[in-house]
């Protein structure tokens, strides 16, 4: 799997910590289909919240789910697991913009501990929400990704140039000022710290190549209705994590050449937040995607 096909793993000692047992072909996707009374995909950081916990429990504390050493001490780089919630509207399901699929992604891959974990969710309960999940399968993105949902294809997992954004990127840094309160720009004229220099700077730093083009989107499409960032539910209930605010923006980011998903930055973004799907127009040969 290239750079450009997935996360890239930064941190050479969280990374050598995750993958001590874990071997080479380890899977890096679990993706389930989601029963029950899931919630909408607007409140989906809380599902996110109870599957990370159940994660944590099942597996007696991984450092794959809990993103944390031995010690307690935060993991560098982002090669713990990403939980991305989705509302595919296909086969009956997902007409109410309630969410139908989750995955469940790690760079690092899953060693038998954490594969145990997986397959013994089936359920988590808490936060008003009742959701049954049952696992579909383990394997990698390129193995789940694509654009005909009929079929159980992930926007989120497929390949493209052009990422629009599905849930909302929330910054982690303010935009920076001089005294007199002037901007201080980059040397392409971005405002430091601004949403679109802070998604740039995160892109990059999570290992994906400097977009050529970026774009704001100011809403997505959920059950056949536009529905903006502020509609999203973009704090999480427990844990910390930077951000910069409340606010949550969105995006269409194109690249010169094709990336793998899963494209996830900023606040939350580990818990559903910050994520990207396939461009609908770049990927017009299937019209039955929803999304952007």
């Amino acid at each position: 799997m290239t750079g450009l096909c997935s996360l890239i793993i930064s941190g050479s000692d969280s990374r050598q910590s995750l993958m001590a047992d874990v071997p080479s072909c380890a899977p890096t996707v679990a993706r389930y289909a989601l029963a029950g009374r899931p919630p909408r995909l607007t409140d989906s950081i809380i599902l996110a919240e109870r599957v990370h916990a159940a994660l944590v429990e099942l597996s007696d504390g991984s450092a794959t789910f809990t993103g944390c050493d031995e010690a307690g001490r935060p993991l560098s780089g982002h090669n713990h697991a990403f939980i991305l919630p989705e509302s595919v509207e296909a086969l009956g399901r997902g007409r109410e913009g309630e969410v139908t699929h989750l995955t469940v992604y790690a760079l690092a891959g899953f060693g038998s501990r954490e594969t145990a974990a997986l397959e013994n969710l089936r359920e988590v309960r808490g936060d008003g929400i009742v959701a049954d999940l049952t696992l579909l399968a383990l394997g990698f993105p390129g193995d789940f990704g694509g654009t005909d949902p009929a079929r159980g294809a992930s926007p989120l997992l497929a390949e493209s140039r052009i990422w629009t954004s599905r849930t909302p990127f929330i910054p982690t840094r303010h935009p920076k000022a001089t005294r007199a309160g002037a901007a201080k720009l980059d040397a392409s004229g971005r405002q430091i710290g601004s949403p679109e220099h802070e998604l740039l700077r995160l892109l990059g730093l999570a290992g994906f190549p400097e977009p050529v083009a970026v774009e704001p989107v100011s809403f997505t499409e959920i059950a056949g209705e536009r529905v903006g960032w502020s509609s999203f539910r973009r704090a999480r209930n427990r844990g910390d994590g930077r951000r910069a605010g409340s606010a949550g923006y969105g995006f269409r980011i194109e690249f010169a050449e094709p990336v793998c998903g899963p494209v996830a930055v900023g606040y939350g973004a580990h818990f559903g937040m910050g994520t990207f799907i396939i461009d609908r127009i770049e990927n017009s040969e299937d019209e039955s995607m929803t999304g952007a």
